[in-house]
């Protein structure tokens, strides 16, 4: 889904573009281009070297920031991860020094937290990886006839400000509402009370509703009834104080099936400050997703109690070394504590097969929900071949615990072992006492 979007603010229809007419407005600005990836970069500076008249290259965020601060750029195009420092974080820096810096993003990512940011720094143009160059002309194009026009009108700074504030102003709303969010994204907003005032393509595709159904509706027409009214008063409380929810969320579409989606929902303020609305942003995710988060919260808990019991076990084996060693212990005590250990043992044996088999219907269920989805997107088929990963690192987890559990077996047989000796011990010695109790009669 995510793959088809090459670029966040480009208006349809504007895609071809004349390199001629692009290299005629282009010709006397200068680039400044970051990307860490020296392959990527040769291939993007000899382009841009044909319609530009400089390019100036940074591998990475800090020396981009020194070039920056020694000379004007009319245009910079940044990856986004980088070493030393990242593009977003380049940007940002940039901004502090010129809020007005003509800015596009080039990554190979396509995450949903990066578009947020993009469009919170005032980035003109986001293009992911693989470039179309289609697309980059016609960002290109865009950016340089603004700047073409600053400069034939000869705009002063105040009268430039203005004029950019406007853009921004006006970006920041057309950003909101891009087709990119349209196409990743389900999109909704609504107003204080939780009405339905718009609502995306995606969001009647995957619902199941026309816009004409749910304009007008509360948003709980897709609230799925196994979802805690807990989390929703929660959501509430969160947005209505002007701060951000963000959660994984079980819907309920037109027909009745259930989907998870991971949200982002914030409000939206206007000229007082004071909230006018509320707009969601969601994701799709699957429930074998949700089910995975689930699991790894329970072997993480079942790991922490391993290594409690651990502790108790290693304090029960010192305390039966120090009763050995006063000769007093009780011969029955000492084997129904290695009784006891061994039980445990073997409980955790049987939570180690129990683990294996939840990873082994986990990745049963994740081949079969594949064969499902992969007609859908290569993004879901690319997070879960991420989770399959995942439960691979789990897997070298559990045969941690089987080995720590392989060690505890073998320490117990020893303390078995020293166990009979210290017994050897103890007949002798009582052997030893009774003949002197013999010689003394």
């Amino acid at each position: 889904m995510y793959t088809c979007i090459l670029s966040l603010f480009l208006v349809k229809g504007q895609l071809m573009v004349d390199l001629k007419e692009l290299k005629e407005i282009s010709s006397s600005l200068n680039i400044l281009y970051v990307e860490d990836d020296r392959d990527i970069a040769k291939t993007i500076i000899n382009y841009l070297s044909k319609l530009f008249n400089e390019i100036v290259y940074a591998e990475n965020g800090n020396d981009a920031l020194e070039f920056y601060k020694q000379k004007e750029f009319d245009i910079v195009i940044s990856d986004i991860n980088m070493p030393q420092m990242s593009g977003l974080d380049l940007i940002k820096q940039i901004k502090e020094i010129n809020g007005d810096q003509n800015v596009i993003i080039i990554s190979a990512y396509s995450d949903s937290n990066n578009f947020i940011t993009s469009i919170k720094l005032g980035v003109d143009g986001y293009i992911v990886k693989p470039v179309n160059y289609n697309d980059m002309n016609a960002l290109l194009y865009k950016l340089s006839s603004k700047i073409k026009k600053f400069n034939e009108h000869d705009i002063n700074l105040e009268q430039q400000k203005f004029l950019m504030d406007h853009i921004s102003q006006k970006n920041q709303l057309l950003r909101q509402y891009t087709d990119v969010i349209d196409k990743v994204a389900i999109v909704s907003k609504t107003d204080l009370k939780g009405t339905i005032t718009y609502a995306n393509d995606f969001f009647c595709e995957i619902s199941g509703y026309t816009k004409d159904e749910v304009i007008g509706q509360s948003h709980n027409i897709v609230r799925h009834e196994d979802m805690a009214k807990s989390v929703y008063s929660e959501l509430w409380s969160t947005i209505k104080d002007g701060k951000v929810w963000e959660g994984t969320i079980k819907n309920k579409a037109k027909d009745g099936t259930a989907y998870f989606v991971h949200a982002t929902i914030f409000p939206m303020f206007g000229k007082d400050n004071e909230i006018s609305e509320y707009m969601g942003i969601r994701f799709l995710t699957t429930k074998e997703e949700v089910e995975k988060r689930e699991f790894k919260k329970k072997v993480r808990s079942t790991y922490q109690e391993y290594k409690k019991s651990a502790i108790e076990a290693n304090k029960k084996i010192a305390e039966l070394n120090h009763q050995l060693s006063s000769k007093t212990q009780n011969d029955n005590f000492k084997d129904e504590t290695i009784k006891d250990l061994k039980e445990k043992l073997g409980k955790f044996k049987s939570q180690v097969k129990y683990y294996e088999d939840e990873i082994k219907n986990i990745k049963m269920n994740n081949e079969n929900r594949l064969n499902h989805l992969a007609d859908k997107t290569t993004e879901v088929n690319s997070k879960i071949s991420d989770k399959k990963r995942e439960l691979d690192v789990k897997k070298n987890e559990i045969k941690k615990l089987k080995e720590d559990n392989e060690l505890k077996q073998k320490e117990i047989v020893k303390l078995n072992n020293e166990l009979i000796d210290q017994r050897k011990i103890i007949y002798d010695l009582r052997d030893t006492i009774k003949n002197i109790e013999e010689d003394d009669e």
